[in-house]
């Protein structure tokens, strides 16, 4: 089937989806009518059937229209806080042969999107926003962010259908088929699948025309940016999405839970994509990109199969774009960049104390080791039946309770108190070791580096810091903890020390 046969027959789909839901109004009314009129005690009944029908098809047409109430999301960035961006998407579109957006909005995701809102399927555009994932301005050149940006204005151009973006909105709009019906009532249920039913057809239909689309606006990028610039724009999309996947899961997160947050986020989002650690991880990403599986009905064709289309053009930019960093392109962008971070956070954002990078590395990576002691604290506690302190752990160590201080048992059932002493040595003499530098580092002596992959190290401020020797005789059979406790006093460390939480 032609594709531009096939994306009138999607249009008109749009309308029949109309067309269905009114007709499916009327005739129930039209059936009630008549019954009330020649049969009013049939009507009576048929009404207990025809109302909550009808009201369950109004409120399935609603909520195609419906917009959701959560407030747009990204930065809103206007043409006198940011004119050169904004030239350059008018011109943009401009070459493409669509109008510019209303709005473009900074978002914290890796992604790039241009957005309607819209009323009957699609059919009627009311207002037109971009949105520019901020990790991508920190991440891209200039020709690439072009790219990227013609593409998504590709979808709405004349060149390839002129139903092209009625397409792509009615696709949006069908997402919403039956999202606001009551499912713990029948008839509503009903309805949604009835909704759905049809969505799910017209998503099949329009697939076809969708992944042509997605070509046609990889095209439009090839042309505007040039296909060396576009290709290793799409090769990089998937690099900068695993970047931010370690970035916000490794590091964002776990400071969010401490209480914490950075500073400034994307000075250390673009240390950790330019990490020596990282590079060969995301080289071979680069080198091979993959798609996540979408389901059926996804409109994107396999981003290799897009990459080889765009090097077969061979195509030179159409303009002298330039290869520097995207983020030349904005005035003073990272303020602008982090607030896009923080709008996405919830409200108590402005709750955490914000620290720098090296701060909260040491931060995150005590918490963890502060977890870590935590059983041999109680431990010794219920040993000692005294209050969990480094003391109290030592105190437990010189009363002979090692073996009652570990978790683990022999395999051997018969085993001895040796054997028992050894298992438990093997738990203790980490967790002790842990706590001691926690102690040290508490005391101002030591802190802990986190790299960008997560991994710590202990940097102490003496080259001859070494407790080994002290640790291991504190859990011998028959040792001392006096080397460790006179190492600590010298240290500062107060004798009923705790970690703080």
């Amino acid at each position: 089937m032609r594709v531009s046969l096939r994306a009138a027959i999607s249009v008109a789909m749009l309308v029949g989806f109309y067309v269905l839901a009114f007709g499916l109004i009327g005739g129930l009314l039209a059936l009630e009518t008549y019954a009330l009129i020649e049969r009013p005690f049939v009507g009576v009944k048929l009404a207990l059937f025809v109302v909550p029908a009808v009201y369950a098809l109004v409120k399935g047409l609603i909520s195609l229209e419906r917009r959701p109430r959560d407030e747009v999301p990204g930065t809103l960035v206007t043409p006198e806080q940011q004119p050169a961006l904004w030239d350059l998407v008018r011109r943009l579109a401009a070459d493409v042969g669509t109008r510019p957006p209303d709005e473009i909005r900074i978002v914290a995701a890796v992604n790039a999107a241009v957005a309607e809102d819209t009323r009957f399927l699609g059919l009627r555009v009311l207002r037109r926003r971009m949105f520019i994932g901020a990790p991508l301005l920190t991440s891209l050149t200039e020709k690439q962010l072009i790219a990227v940006l013609a593409h998504e204005l590709g979808h709405y151009a004349n060149k390839d259908t002129r139903f092209a973006g009625v397409v792509v909105s009615g696709r949006e709009a069908m997402l919403r088929a039956g999202s606001h019906m009551n499912a713990e009532h029948w008839f509503q249920r009903m309805i949604a699948k009835l909704f759905r039913g049809y969505a799910k057809l017209y998503l099949r239909v329009s697939r076809a025309i969708s992944r042509r689309q997605e070509f046609a606006a990889d095209r439009v990028a090839a042309t505007l940016a040039g296909s060396s610039a576009a290709a290793s724009a799409w090769r990089e999309l998937p690099v900068i999405d695993a970047a931010w996947d370690l970035f916000t899961n490794r590091h964002l997160t776990v400071a969010w839970e401490l209480g914490y947050l950075p500073a400034t986020f994307f000075d250390g989002f673009a240390r950790l994509r330019t990490s020596p650690e990282l590079h060969e991880e995301l080289e071979e990403i680069r080198q091979h990109p993959h798609d996540p599986d979408r389901g059926p009905y996804d409109s994107h064709p396999p981003l290799k199969d897009r990459i080889a289309a765009i090097e077969a053009m061979a195509l030179e930019p159409g303009s002298g774009w330039g290869d520097r960093p995207a983020l030349e392109l904005f005035t003073d962008p990272m303020p602008l960049l982090d607030a896009a971070v923080l709008n996405t956070l919830v409200s108590d954002a402005a709750s955490k104390e914000r620290v720098d990078w090296a701060t909260l590395g040491h931060i995150g990576a005590r918490a963890r080791v502060v977890r870590g002691t935590e059983r041999l604290l109680q431990a010794s506690a219920a040993a000692m039946n005294q209050p969990p302190s480094l003391t109290t752990v030592l105190d437990a160590l010189d009363a002979g309770h090692l073996a009652g201080l570990g978790t683990h048992v022999p395999g051997n059932r018969d085993a001895g108190a040796r054997a028992r002493r050894e298992m438990a040595r093997g738990e203790v003499l980490p967790e002790l070791s842990a706590l001691v530098a926690l102690a040290f580092s508490d005391a101002g002596l030591a802190r802990w580096e986190l790299d960008w992959l997560g991994r710590t190290t202990f940097v102490t401020s003496s080259h001859d810091f070494d407790m080994a020797e002290h640790l291991n005789a504190a859990v011998a059979d028959h040792g001392s903890t006096e080397g460790l406790r006179t190492a600590l006093a010298t240290a500062g460390v107060a004798p009923d020390y705790r970690p703080a939480h």
